[in-house]
């Protein structure tokens, strides 16, 4: 593996494993379509293969990786139907989240968030993909944190993993990344404002327009290899 983590500390051997390949899967290391062994990945990882097993079994329930009736395990393909059924729902979610956050954002809040969109306009004119989804994760995890829903928190964490690797198929559209540093301005002001409607309405447009230019990029990725 390209990415693999260091298998250390007190956390149990099977979850270390399960955490190792679940980033190398949603960080895209791990293709769709990848063939895992047993074998070599306990190989590579050093560790016997009942922990491997046992993380393979978590991550194929949690769809990670499919497990075929010949018990080939391969790394789960998602549909572009997927993307958008998910993204419709961490919409929704997060546009809730900054609706509750922006009836109770502090100065100083407001602040870090501001810190956060100066980076990412830093980023945009470096035409760094790579880092600009480290710090819209941070703009985005800051609001949802800030909102106090557990529930809101966990399930947008998964879905956001599940979506993970489309994230610089959206970015890569041309112009895309400008806009969208202008969309989580918008977000932040609207926060600012403390306008909880305003704050719901543009979460969601952001996260449809993450939708157009996911299918964009995959329309054009079609196109080139057909061409």
């Amino acid at each position: 593996m390209q990415n693999t983590l260091k298998i250390e500390g007190y956390e149990l051997l099977s979850q270390k494993v399960y955490r190792v390949l679940k980033t190398e899967i949603v960080k895209g290391f791990l293709e769709p379509g990848t063939k895992l062994l047993e074998n070599k990945l306990a190989e590579e990882m050093h560790v016997s293969r009942t922990p491997i097993r046992e993380a393979i079994q978590k991550l194929a329930a949690e769809g990670f990786i499919k497990i075929a009736p010949n018990q080939t395990l391969i790394v789960t393909e998602v549909s572009l139907e997927d993307v958008k059924e998910v993204l419709q729902i961490r919409g929704a979610l997060e546009g809730l989240a900054a609706r509750i956050t922006a009836k109770k954002i502090t100065r100083q809040e407001i602040d870090e968030l501001e810190g956060i969109v100066t980076q990412m306009g830093l980023y945009v004119t470096k035409k760094d993909l790579t880092s600009y989804c480290q710090v819209d994760d941070e703009f985005h995890n800051l609001i949802l944190n800030l909102c106090g829903n557990k529930w809101i928190i966990q399930i947008r964490d998964n879905l956001g993993n599940f979506i993970y690797r489309f994230r610089i198929k959206s970015l890569s559209v041309p112009g895309r990344l400008k806009c969208s540093l202008e969309e989580h301005r918008k977000i932040m002001e609207s926060l600012r404002e403390h306008n909880s409607v305003e704050a719901d309405r543009l979460s969601q447009i952001h996260m449809e327009n993450t939708v157009i230019n996911i299918l964009q990029n995959v329309a054009k990725e079609k196109d080139s290899k057909e061409g």
